[in-house]
């Protein structure tokens, strides 16, 4: 399943992140989620958030660096909004809660850099994300969005969405009516 080739000792390659095919993952209401690769002291995971995606601010233990492969979607922390595309990059410190938004008629998917490796499998890591699922599903049953749609129209997720929307550059024939 998985597309990883080891070249020598101490190399590992992924020739296609993005392939849904090639990378074990699990789907949640954040989206597909999946384990890449581990070093010494770092590792990568992924996510492909769907269109209409709203995850509201939270925080992890750890920092990241996140970079968007392919995609637009919001990065909210504090309230703030800041619009990310392929190419963009973001560090959090530990703790700093961080929100992500897809108000976009495409997914976004973007790569997850930990500074810190843990000692976890892939299956491990996989059972954590079955685990989430689980957990995402009774907080939307209970009431969570997860979904710009599920929104209010006054919500700030979607007053920001409108404001991108009105830009020329961001305009397109296909996106949704926020």
């Amino acid at each position: 399943m998985q597309s990883r080739i080891v070249f020598w000792e101490g190399i590992q390659v992924i020739e296609d992140v993005t392939d849904p095919n090639k990378n074990p993952s699990i789907d949640t209401l954040e989206g597909r989620i999946g384990p890449l690769l581990k070093g010494d002291g770092s590792q990568a995971h992924f996510i492909e958030m769907p269109a209409d995606l709203y995850c509201e601010e939270h925080s992890h233990a750890t920092e990241s660096l996140i970079f968007t492969v392919k995609g637009r979607w919001v990065l909210c922390s504090s309230g703030r909004r800041q619009l990310m595309q392929p190419g963009s990059l973001f560090w959090f410190k530990a703790g700093t809660p961080t929100g992500y938004e897809v108000p976009f008629p495409e997914p976004a998917f973007i790569l997850i850099f930990k500074g810190t490796r843990d000692d976890a499998d892939d299956e491990v890591f996989l059972e954590y994300l079955r685990n989430l699922q689980q957990w995402l599903e009774k907080a939307h049953s209970e009431g969570t969005p997860f979904k710009m749609s599920e929104l209010p129209q006054d919500h700030p997720a979607r007053v920001f969405a409108r404001s991108l929307l009105k830009d020329a550059n961001a305009m397109r024939p296909d996106e949704p009516s926020l």
